[in-house]
């Protein structure tokens, strides 16, 4: 039988512990380079202008786009603030992620209690309103169950780049709480786990992400999949080669350059799924 390939080198004898302390700071680093983990991936759309009405369709649309990419399921959820609220936009919990329209999305204060709309709220509001209340400067969070980004918590090893725009996803914090994120408790410890960074993931559950608008949520959970899935598919072919801290560096050069990605991501996959007669 052959041996099987060396998949992190060195970093395969990092405990959960270490994982952890080194996530903690690669996401202070990136921060202080003032790309949040975003490397400047484009023109950061703020929404203190858009309407509600605009995010109401904002939510649906990514809803139905994560759906047909397979970052949400049955569940999951995108949210959005209100400009100039203590309030937040939310797809309700019985409603299709699949079908989702506009009008059925629910308006929930900071703390999650149902404002406007029919049907409870989802189970796990609180990672939502959590990051909300700990993190003024975000305006859309995406909770995904994400199948390979979530087999990054499950062993004892960091998630690595091996696709370009993955550098942004270098040693992200996983959250050690296997369970539905319910309490108010959980969700302050949801948040502390994200901190200053842009994504967070559960351990054997899913992911958070956190962002200036609906549409950068939409690529950032996409892009951390897809780095995810090459990386899993990498390791059969042989020892991995991650990107290099030096290649890091390199990289947010270049990608602060690609102001349109955010908006050229976001209307290709709109595209996409009209054709699929997903929107």
């Amino acid at each position: 039988m052959a041996s099987q390939p060396t998949i992190y080198g060195e970093e395969a004898a990092f405990t959960r512990r270490g994982v952890a302390e080194l996530s903690a700071l690669r996401c202070v680093d990136m921060v202080l380079d003032g790309c949040l983990m975003r490397g400047n991936m484009g023109t950061r759309s703020t929404m203190t202008q858009i309407s509600e009405t605009t995010l109401r369709t904002q939510i649906t649309e990514c809803t139905r786009m994560m759906v047909m990419a397979e970052l949400l399921d049955y569940s999951g959820h995108v949210s959005a603030r209100i400009p100039g609220t203590d309030r937040f936009l939310i797809p309700p919990r019985d409603a299709s992620r699949a079908g989702l329209t506009p009008d059925e999305i629910l308006v929930v204060d900071i703390n999650g209690k149902v404002l406007e709309g029919k049907g409870p709220a989802p189970t796990e509001t609180a990672i939502h309103s959590g990051v909300y209340r700990h993190r003024p400067d975000v305006l859309a969070v995406g909770h995904g169950h994400p199948p390979m980004s979530t087999l990054f918590t499950m062993v004892d090893r960091p998630m690595v780049a091996v696709r370009n725009y993955g550098f942004r996803f270098i040693g992200i914090p996983v959250h050690a709480d296997p369970t539905h994120i319910r309490t108010a408790a959980q969700g302050d410890a949801v948040a502390r786990t994200l901190g200053q960074c842009s994504c967070c993931l559960l351990r054997g559950h899913g992911s958070v992400v956190a962002a200036s608008s609906i549409p950068e949520v939409f690529l950032d959970s996409l892009e951390m999949e897809e780095n995810a899935r090459s990386t899993v598919h990498a390791c059969t072919l042989g020892n991995l080669l991650p990107i290099t801290p030096e290649e890091v560096e390199l990289l947010k050069v270049s990608f602060a350059r690609n102001t349109y990605r955010i908006a050229k991501t976001w209307e290709h996959y709109q595209e996409k799924a009209k054709l699929a007669g997903m929107l």
